[in-house]
């Protein structure tokens, strides 16, 4: 009897360890650190009443990458004509999912 308590304890440590290294590898590919790309949002204040501009980079796969090239991003993107000549930028933050629309 005493033998199979053993044995049962060995099984179970094992077992619970299985467990723990499949939650640490379900963690880890859940991240919300890596994606397939990243948003960058900008809140604007225009004559136009254009109040959001997001863009999204598939080369910028991670948050901090996003907040290392968002000020340059951001001259960029009030260079062009993609939003109003008048457009100051509020705000802004990275993101791996786009606004919801209507928002």
């Amino acid at each position: 009897m005493r033998k199979n308590q053993i044995h049962l304890s060995r099984a179970t440590t094992k077992i619970v360890a299985l467990l723990a290294a499949l939650g640490l590898l379900l963690m880890l590919g859940c991240s919300e650190k890596d994606g397939d790309g990243t948003v960058l949002i900008l809140e604007l204040e225009n004559s136009e009443n254009v109040h959001q501009y997001w863009v999204f980079n598939p080369y910028n796969r991670t948050i901090e990458r996003c907040k290392a090239t968002a000020e340059q991003a951001i001259t960029q993107i009030l260079a062009s004509n993609a939003v109003p000549k008048d457009s100051k930028v509020k705000s802004w933050r990275c993101s791996l999912t786009p606004p919801e629309s209507g928002k």
